[in-house]
């Protein structure tokens, strides 16, 4: 799959504590059991083993952040808890957030 493969709007969510404005990408357990990737309430891709839906989000995220440098992240959401699996800043964030 491809980043060219997800609904245009993915862009559009809304940003994770402590992350400035950027994507936000979570992935979810599906109700059949595989996973999905997700932008605020649209799913991206559906239908996918645990660790290939691992290296998607983190790939889109860095293909994003790449291409915009903006910031973008990656968080597994479970019933009990949530993990940021991985973030990448903007530099305009990071020179800010270090002369604070």
């Amino acid at each position: 799959m491809r980043l060219l493969d997800a609904p245009v709007d993915y862009r559009l969510c809304l940003p994770a504590e402590g992350l400035a404005m950027g994507v936000v990408l979570t992935i979810r357990e599906s109700s059949h059991g595989l996973w999905c990737i997700c932008s605020g309430p649209e799913i991206l891709f559906d239908r996918l083993h645990f660790a290939h839906a691992i290296r998607l989000g983190r790939g889109l995220a860095r293909e994003e952040h790449d291409s915009s440098g903006g910031a973008a992240c990656v968080e597994m959401v479970c019933s009990e808890f949530n993990i940021r699996l991985v973030q990448y800043t903007d530099a305009a964030g990071a020179r800010a957030a270090s002369a604070a």
